[in-house]
């Protein structure tokens, strides 16, 4: 598929922004398999730039609506540059019918991974960014896609514990946790896993398999980060 064939004006008709340059909004959507060897620009530098604006408008927003302490703000900012909400508020301004892929990609389904919708999200993003040479600009259609749109304040988002509490102890303690099954006894089908940093048991988690309880602990273990004013391990 051609990018002459997209009616781009749809596009910034829901986000609520026309852009400057047509041919950067083009190539904030352009795939880099869509140049399959040839000559061209993809979206990866965007990409770039816009992973970094999405972050601090996150943090931003977060700052100045939350009165809530640094380990709550960290934890829910990872949460919301996830990789599944952004492919979540790509999916509800229809970013993936204005996507450009190689034909490989598009006939393995790329149009719908959660990969190409986040990273193709954040190219956007800093698309606006560069056309608008604006951070109020920026800030107000991102608060649009993430607020009014995609109303993330109140959505229940599957995420992927595990990577959340991975990157929180590599930030805050260098280290990677630790899961140990506790309990198998019960059930063939039950399972009760505990969850550790630098040694020490923060949570545990049930399920009917390894992989949910781990989830399930780290989820416990965040929530009790989270609740104080200082990470784990400080003060």
């Amino acid at each position: 598929m051609s990018g002459l064939e997209f009616d781009f004006s749809v596009l910034e008709r829901r986000i609520g922004y026309a852009f400057r340059d047509g041919e950067l909004l083009r190539t904030a959507l352009r795939h880099k398999s869509a140049l399959e060897g040839k000559d061209g620009s993809c979206n990866d530098k965007l990409e770039w730039l816009g992973d970094a604006v999405v972050g601090f408008f996150v943090a931003d927003y977060l700052f100045h609506h939350y009165k809530r302490p640094r380990s709550w703000l960290s934890l829910t900012k990872s949460k919301w540059v996830s990789e599944e909400c952004l492919a979540y508020l790509a999916r509800k301004v229809e970013l993936a019918e204005f996507i450009e892929l190689g034909k490989g990609e598009e006939k393995s389904g790329g149009r719908e991974k959660d990969s190409i919708l986040a990273s193709s999200l954040e190219a956007l993003a800093g698309a606006v960014f560069v056309d608008s040479s604006s951070y109020e600009e920026t800030r107000r259609v991102l608060k649009k896609i993430f607020c009014e749109i995609g109303n993330i304040e109140s959505l229940d988002l599957s995420v992927n514990y595990k990577g959340l509490l991975q990157r929180w102890c590599l930030q805050y303690y260098n280290c990677l946790p630790h899961y140990e099954i506790v309990n198998q006894e019960e059930s063939p089908e039950f399972y009760r896993v505990e969850v550790k940093i630098e040694d020490e048991s923060i949570a545990e988690g049930e399920g009917k398999n390894k992989k949910r309880a781990e989830q399930e602990a780290a989820r416990k273990a965040l929530e009790i980060l989270s609740s104080d004013n200082q990470p784990f391990g400080e003060g």
